[in-house]
């Protein structure tokens, strides 16, 4: 069964994923959060094709985690490689700790606690990815749709109100409106704003704050040479821009995540084309993929 580790503090929860499943402090949210520090519907996770993804509902730049990008914001989770993503401020993280397919599971909504494996089999029949109440005779007519509920009358008189979680398929909401993989995009940075926008055709994306200031340090280091900057000299370059000193070198890759993040939200692809990445020796240095003369500046 896949599982999601909900950490909060020194609590630890484990919860079984949905095809669709939402961490937050709202009362639609699975994995539900009490730290007053959460936004109501903080994450969401989708199983897609073979493989989990997640995106941030709310406080993205208190969000941070890892996994290749995909369409409209997602992004990868794989268990293999120990993945979490963290809110920070909270002192709240998930980790995925089994990345299979969803499977059908329960929900006691009184005890407020899922039901799988031989708990599951007392209350319904598991017919693949079906479920079926028992009192249905193994009809797959009256196979439980997801999300629905139903009254589980036991032997015993009790009643149980459950929840149905059975696996279905999410396809992408909408098609994307830039691709950055395809010529002819366009880059126009305020400096003075923080504010940047790519063009290509005669669609605007536009994105705002402290990763404009890092996409102004690849940008004219692209216009004044090659553009190959490592993590120091690309965090060198940001604080003489007017970025805190203070703050790691980590900040320069956080920073280009926000950056992604913000253009697929707008439903722009090609995204891991945005930089291109060289290795020199120890180092490992990135430069801004469009040419100088895609690139217009203004303060």
């Amino acid at each position: 069964m896949p599982t999601l580790l909900l950490s909060e503090s020194s609590f630890v929860r484990a919860v079984p994923l949905a095809a669709a499943t939402l961490v937050g402090r709202g009362a639609a949210c699975l994995a539900r959060v009490s730290t007053a520090a959460c936004p109501a519907h903080w994450l969401e996770l989708r199983w897609v094709s073979d493989r989990w993804l997640w995106r941030a509902l709310a406080a993205q730049d208190r969000t941070y985690g890892g996994g290749a990008f995909s369409a409209d914001g997602w992004r990868t989770l794989d268990a293999r490689a120990g993945a979490r993503v963290r809110l920070t401020g909270a002192d709240v993280h998930v980790e995925l700790v089994d990345d299979g397919p969803p499977l059908p599971f329960a929900w006691d909504m009184l005890a407020d606690e899922p039901l799988d494996g031989d708990a599951l089999t007392e209350v319904a029949e598991v017919r693949g990815d079906q479920l079926i109440p028992l009192d249905a005779e193994g009809d797959p007519a009256c196979a439980l749709r997801d999300g629905q509920y139903w009254v589980h009358v036991g032997a015993d008189g009790s009643t149980r109100m459950l929840r149905a979680y059975v696996p279905v398929g999410f396809p992408p909401t909408l098609s994307p409106r830039m691709d950055l993989a395809r010529p002819k995009a366009i880059l126009d940075i305020d400096s003075g704003e923080l504010r940047a926008s790519f063009v290509q055709d005669d669609v605007v994306a536009v994105v705002r704050g402290e990763c404009v200031r890092v996409l102004l340090v690849f940008a004219l280091a692209r216009l004044h040479g090659e553009g190959w900057l490592d993590a120091s000299a690309a965090w060198a370059s940001w604080a003489d821009l007017g970025g805190a000193r203070e703050t790691s070198l980590e900040r320069m890759s956080w920073e280009r995540g926000k950056l992604r993040a913000q253009l697929a939200r707008q439903r722009v692809s090609g995204l891991d084309t945005l930089f291109a990445r060289r290795k020199v020796g120890a180092f490992v240095e990135l430069r801004l993929n469009l040419g100088p003369a895609a690139i217009f500046l203004r303060s």
